[in-house]
């Protein structure tokens, strides 16, 4: 942590292990320590240990295992009960194969009704209550169950799902509409994992620039983020020609990190490099709180060369303009025995863009002065890419008229989903697979 943390300025001269039972507990203390000078609280709730090779292999790998492939979020139905509904699914996981889709309610799991989980008067969700277990325990913590989904026809879907291994589509819809007579592409991207990704990416903006389109829409609504490489790939995909060979970003470390890469002439930017001729004329995102990291330096690193003609459609961001390098605690990558310990990421760097802007920390809010665009809810009960989604309505409407609409009143009371959002297991973060300064 002293060499690589970039707030090693709060970390202690010293550190009795003893007083921690786990390795997890020390990392909390130390991560802790730093203090935001504007909220109070500790800046860093990002820091975390993984098991060896786990998160690793599934971003740059493109693979991940021991799960259905859906992620649910919470919210109160046409009865006027709180329920789980489908918001994303990979479609060659165990859930894809089966035919779950996004917008899909649950109404049963493994032949109980009891799936809708009990809400605080103020909106949260109380994790005690027979539904919330119910589900929760079915999604995160079995490895088979049986689900009973509610499709928006009012039919049902019943099918029994095992927990499997897959490969991750990071594209999960892209679409090309006609408006008046601008051609509208649109794109949702779930997770920026490694060369797949970057595949996925490329043929899909090939298949936009083929088409002629002119206003681009990049959903981001779900995106935790990833490999900072693949962010590279997708920001010089997206730039204006007149930025190839410009700053794309520059790191910022500690002074020990940054003294180091000066004396072995380390370059601290990176610039875009363009490959493709595709110039929008225009760059909508859309965007949630669980919009993070790589996602949100993806936002970050277009601003300087699209001014006045990006925008943000959604909700807050996440807030995490930092990111990390994995370092191998009490094993060694060239070891021959089996390797026992974890991969620390521990945060190392924070990026700014061309314009020396970055810290979002407080997330990217829509429709302020620093980000142009409109607040919208999430229209999670729509298929990806129908015209009356809240937020691709928006941008639709800019698009035609040069203006946002103003927003209609959410079709659904709100659900804070704070509680069902710490086992969401969807990464948050960006990693650097490529550089570890010493």
């Amino acid at each position: 942590m002293k060499g690589i943390y970039l707030w090693d300025d709060a970390l202690p001269a010293t550190l009795d292990a003893t007083k921690y039972t786990t390795a997890e507990k020390a990392l909390e203390y130390l991560s802790g320590l730093k203090i935001s000078s504007e909220t109070g609280q500790a800046i860093d709730h990002y820091s975390f240990l993984d098991k060896i090779g786990n998160l690793s292999g599934e971003i740059t790998q493109g693979t991940a295992s021991g799960d259905y492939g859906f992620m649910i979020t919470a919210a109160y139905n046409s009865s006027n009960q709180v329920s789980f509904f489908v918001t994303y699914v990979y479609k060659n996981s165990p859930a894809g194969v089966a035919g779950v889709a996004r917008s899909y309610e649950i109404v049963s799991v493994n032949g109980s009704t009891a799936v809708h989980p009990e809400a605080t008067s103020d909106g949260y969700l109380v994790s005690t209550s027979i539904g919330y277990t119910t589900v929760v325990n079915a999604l995160f913590n079995s490895s088979a169950a049986s689900f009973g989904f509610k499709k928006p026809d009012g039919t049902t879907l019943n099918t029994s799902l095992r927990a499997g291994s897959y490969s991750i589509n990071s594209v999960l819809c892209d679409s090309t509409y006609t408006v008046d007579t601008k051609k509208v592409g649109y794109v949702v991207f779930n997770q920026f994992l490694g060369a797949s990704s970057q595949t996925e990416l490329t043929n899909t903006i090939a298949k936009f620039q083929a088409a002629g389109v002119q206003y681009l829409i990049v959903d981001l609504r779900y995106n935790g983020g990833g490999s900072v490489e693949t962010c590279e790939k997708f920001s010089s995909l997206l730039a204006p020609s007149a930025a190839n060979g410009k700053p794309m970003y520059t790191y910022k470390m500690n002074t020990a990190l940054t003294q180091s890469a000066a004396s072995q002439k380390e370059n601290l930017t990176t610039n875009f490099a363009k490959t493709n001729t595709f110039e929008p004329t225009q760059i909508y995102f859309i965007v949630s709180g669980s919009t993070a990291s790589a996602s949100e330096l993806l936002i970050n690193n277009l601003r300087p060369y699209y001014t006045g003609n990006l925008f943000l459609i959604g909700q807050t961001t996440y807030g995490k303009p930092c990111g990390f390098w994995s370092t191998p605690i009490g094993y060694t990558d060239t070891q021959t025995t089996t390797k026992e310990g974890y991969d620390l990421y521990a945060v190392s760097f924070e990026m700014v863009n061309a314009n020396n802007e970055g810290g979002y920390y407080a997330g990217m809010t829509p429709g302020t002065v620093k980000y142009s665009g409109v607040l919208a809810n999430d229209s999670f009960w729509l298929p990806w890419g129908d015209i009356t989604d809240a937020s691709l309505a928006q941008a639709i409407s800019h698009i035609s008229g040069g203006a946002f609409k103003v927003s209609a009143p959410s079709r659904v009371k709100s659900i804070h989903v704070t509680s069902l959002s710490t086992i969401d297991r969807q990464f948050k973060g960006m990693i650097d697979f490529r550089k570890h300064l010493k």
